[in-house]
């Protein structure tokens, strides 16, 4: 598995899980579970649980930008 889509698998992992119980309460051994990334793997991508949160907070924010630009442009 390359890193981008190890990433998104990490990625779509800790969104699902931050979003059904909150941040503090999610570890990473239990993102790598649900991921199916090692946690070797995991740790090489994001050296710290808060790099997984900045990373997984700008995707959500950039997404939202995005669907609001889209909505805006509709209504131009």
């Amino acid at each position: 598995m390359d890193s981008a889509v190890a990433r998104e698998r990490v990625l779509d992992a800790a969104e699902e899980l931050f979003y059904g119980r909150g941040i503090q309460s999610v570890g990473m051994d239990e993102i790598r579970g649900a991921s199916g990334v090692s946690l070797k793997r995991l740790y090489q991508l994001f050296p710290a649980k808060e790099q997984l949160v900045e990373a997984y907070l700008e995707r959500r924010d950039g997404r939202w930008r995005g669907r609001l630009a889209e909505f805006v442009e509709r209504r131009a």
